[in-house]
Formats: structure tokens, C-alpha cells, sequence
């Protein structure tokens, strides 16, 4: 049995959950259902980030405390992860106090071996980023992200030894210790830290809500270190040590030079393993657009999983675009996504139990596994493949080709005629076909649609068909 160890990032709490921070969560969902399907032992790890700036400032406009403005909001990412049917094993929350104690012993650590210093810093800040910012990150002045010139300040902070670190750094990448993907992103990273890493800060001494610097209580461990060591310390804190190092960090592109640099160093520092491998998805657009509250195009996921079940949320977000990749999302696609799914898959379900129930076509038995849903079938279903890439679109159209041409196979063999004919002995043989082409669909489906696979199985052996999408009112 391998362990396998995957992770969302830990969400940033200053908004309630959105889209895009489905679109991660249900990617290493899928993954973690896979590999347990597979037989690893899994820790699937997820969670929220709950300290910074930019906490303090959402709660002060509310006019909370921000432990009560943490408390409030948590509950909404956890809400929405069980309406999608994210299997997590663990709920991560930056404020835990044994987290918070972990994180002072890890900076300590840093700072006996040398690797961390005092020192008077000035720079552009950016509230909304929680970092310092170039004048060659910005564009016309302003955070590209955020739209906002940075604040210039200037105050003393510890800092992180991070240029002594880049050679050290560039061998565990190049030597493939430290796997970074897409290729893509991996060759940006590995652009940026031939240019030469700086050191960077990791303590501010203007925020009050994190965690305490130990040994100097006028200064609070930066937001990032605070969250990144996340991954490490809840392996202690949850007694799973044995699944350290992780093996896949999963996120969006926009946060993965803290995964791929400034995290991996953290650990080098302290000859610690590294993560197998981080891996960093794309953007998507909404109607063409980014997503913006001013535009007010951000989905909520609680509408279109109201509307349209999760399990079509899910098939739909990762069948949209290939992962890693920018792609563009709408209602209007989802829409189209979902009577694909009734027309393909749902039809071809009713049509095989209901004629198997007209026409009283007996010796056709159930022949799935419920412990065993990637597994080799007659009709050789493979996802493997794509699924060790994490080519989720890949998979599902594999799945959904395999629907389409057992429709076809139904019409091309006309069932109806068989049956009308008296060809008892074709009739049979033709709806077993199509009986065990939707069991090796219910299974390989499971890590994507969960509650669809399971209603697939249950009317394979009940053999009383039920419609899987519903025609929805516009």
C-alpha cells in the first residue's frame, strides 16, 4: 500500500468561497478518490488561512474582531465542500493553537541554523497580495492582481536567508526531487531563480493578527510562512507523521512561487524532505472575463450546485478546459454540459434498464465491485493514465466517447427489433453489452461523480431506472 498525501491550498478568508476555489478543491478530490480507489493510504488535506492584513481589515469593516470574523466565514468553505462531496480527511485551520506553537518552533529552528536575520527594510506593500511588490511587478503603478498602487513602507523585519539557499534550491528541481507543473510553470520558476533569489521577510511589525515572532512580541510571523507551514504541521498535530513529504501540493499559478521556492527552501533550511511534487493549475474567465465583483460575474457555487447538482458541477469544471491551462467558464456552457451528460450517460441508462424490464431479458447479472472502481473491464475503460497527468478533461472524454458509442451500438443493433423478431438470444447478448459497458462506467466515473456512479450501480441491480439528470426549467 503507498501513502499518498495531497493538498488544497489553505483558503484565504477575506470573502466568502467562489468558483475558482471549487475548481482546486474538486481536482484534488477527484485524485485523493482515485488513489483510494487504488488501494493507498490517503491524507487529503484542506483548510483556511485566517490570519494577515487583509483578515484584520475585512473584519474591521464589519465591525468584528477578526476571531469572530474567522469563525464566521470558515463555515461557509466547509459548507460548500460538503455540498460538492469533497472527501477531505482533515479541516485545516491556520488559528489552531498548536498550529500557531508549531509555526514559533519552526522559526526558531531557522533562526538557530543561521538562516534568519534582523534587519531594516523599505518597499512597496501590497494589502491585497500580503507581500512586497518590485517597481517591476507593477503595472502603471499598481498591483496587477489588485488594481491598487502599493503602500510604501518601511519598518524592521526578520528575514529569510533565501539567497543562500538557490543553488541548493535549483539542484533539488533539476535533479527531479522537486517536481514542478506544467512544464510551463516549471520553466518560469526555474527562469526566475536563475536571475538570482532575494532574501525575504517573513515578520511585520504593523500587523497585530497572526502569529507572534517568538522572542519579540512587536513583530508577527508573516502571513505566508504562517500558512505554508500548514502542509508540515498538521502531520504532527494529527498524527500523520508517515504520510510526510506530501506528495502533491495542488493550486492556482498565481501562488506557486511560494510553493515552489519559498516553501521548498523553508525546508532545506532544516534538511527536512521536500514535496514530491506541486503542481499549478490556470485561470479561468468568466464569459471572456476575469472574475470581479465590480462586474459581478463571480459564481457562487451554492447557486449552480442548487441548481444543477454537484456531480454536473464537477464533471463540467473539470471537463471544461485541460488542467493547468487558462479556459474560460459560464452558465450558459454548464447548461450545455449537463444535458450532455442526460443525453449520453442518462439515456443511455434508462434505455438499457428499461428495455431489459420490457422486454424481460433475464441472465444479465451485476458484476460491479464497490471496493474496486478503477480496475481493468471487458470494455477496458483506462483512466490511469490521464489521471497520473492529471488530465482531467482527457479522462472525461475518454468516458463520455465510451457513452456515446454504446448509444450508438444500441441504435446500430436496434434492441426493439430484436425483441419484436423473437432474436431472444441477440437481444441478450446486446443489452448484456450495453449492462456492462454502464458497469465499468459506474466505476470509473466514481472519483468525478460520486453520486452519480452510486445511483448507476444501484439501478444496475435493481434494475429500476431512474432518471440521473433531470430535465431542468430554465
Amino acid at each position: 500500500m503507498s501513502k499518498y498525501y495531497i493538498t488544497t491550498p489553505i483558503y484565504y478568508i477575506n470573502d466568502v468561497p467562489h468558483i475558482g476555489h471549487a475548481y482546486t478543491t474538486i481536482a484534488v478530490d477527484v485524485l485523493a478518490r482515485y488513489h483510494r480507489a487504488k488501494g493507498d493510504d490517503v491524507f487529503f488535506l484542506t483548510g483556511t488561512d485566517e490570519h494577515g492584513a487583509k483578515i484584520a481589515e475585512a473584519a474591521e469593516k464589519l465591525g468584528k474582531t477578526p476571531r469572530e470574523f474567522a469563525d464566521e466565514l470558515v463555515p461557509k468553505f466547509a459548507d460548500v465542500w460538503k455540498k460538492l462531496n469533497i472527501s477531505y480527511d482533515q479541516f485545516f485551520r491556520t488559528t489552531n493553537p498548536k498550529h500557531e506553537e508549531y509555526v514559533q518552533d519552526f522559526v526558531e529552528d531557522l533562526q538557530e541554523n543561521g538562516y534568519i536575520e534582523k534587519r531594516e527594510y523599505e518597499g512597496l506593500y501590497c494589502v491585497g497580495c500580503e507581500k512586497f511588490l518590485k517597481e517591476s511587478d507593477l503595472v502603471e503603478g499598481c498591483c496587477p492582481d489588485h488594481k491598487k498602487p502599493p503602500v510604501k513602507q518601511k519598518e524592521e523585519n526578520y528575514f529569510f536567508k533565501l539567497s543562500e539557499l538557490q543553488d541548493k534550491l535549483l539542484e533539488r528541481i533539476e535533479n527531479g526531487e522537486l517536481k514542478i507543473a506544467p512544464e510551463s510553470r516549471k520553466n518560469e520558476i526555474v527562469g526566475k531563480i536563475k536571475q538570482g533569489l532575494e532574501d525575504v521577510s517573513i515578520s511585520r511589525a504593523a500587523v497585530e493578527w497572526g502569529v507572534s515572532y517568538p522572542g519579540d512580541s512587536k513583530q508577527t510571523i508573516y502571513v505566508w510562512i504562517d500558512a505554508l507551514l500548514n502542509y508540515y504541521t498538521a502531520c504532527e498535530i494529527y498524527e500523520k507523521e508517515k504520510f510526510w513529504p506530501a506528495s502533491l501540493h495542488l493550486m492556482a499559478k498565481d501562488i506557486v512561487w511560494f510553493h515552489a521556492v519559498i516553501w521548498p527552501a523553508m525546508l532545506i533550511a532544516l534538511d527536512l524532505p521536500l514535496p514530491r511534487k506541486v503542481f499549478a493549475h490556470g485561470f479561468f474567465t468568466v464569459n471572456g472575463q476575469k472574475m470581479s465583483k465590480t462586474i459581478g460575474n463571480v459564481i457562487d457555487p451554492n447557486v449552480i450546485i442548487e441548481k444543477y447538482g454537484a456531480d454536473a458541477v464537477r464533471f463540467y469544471l473539470l471537463s471544461a478546459f485541460p488542467f493547468g491551462e487558462d479556459g474560460d467558464v459560464s452558465l450558459e456552457k454548464l447548461a450545455l454540459s449537463y444535458n450532455k451528460l442526460a443525453n449520453d450517460i442518462g439515456n443511455l441508462l434508462q434505455r438499457t434498464i428499461s428495455m431489459m424490464v420490457k422486454y424481460n431479458v433475464s441472465g444479465i447479472t451485476y458484476k460491479g465491485e464497490e471496493d474496486s472502481v478503477i480496475r481493468d473491464t471487458k470494455y477496458e475503460i483506462r483512466i490511469d493514465k490521464e489521471l497520473d497527468s492529471l488530465d482531467f478533461a482527457g479522462a472525461l472524454k475518454k468516458i463520455t466517447d465510451v457513452a456515446q458509442a454504446e448509444n450508438k451500438y444500441i441504435a446500430d443493433r436496434e434492441p426493439w427489433t430484436l425483441a419484436k423478431e423473437g432474436k431472444t438470444e441477440e437481444l441478450t447478448q446486446t443489452l448484456q453489452h450495453s449492462y456492462d459497458c454502464l458497469t465499468s462506467l459506474a466505476q470509473v466515473l466514481q472519483p468525478f461523480m460520486p453520486e452519480t456512479a452510486e445511483k448507476m450501480a444501484s439501478q444496475l441491480k435493481s434494475l429500476e431506472p431512474m432518471p440521473l439528470f433531470p430535465r431542468i426549467e430554465s
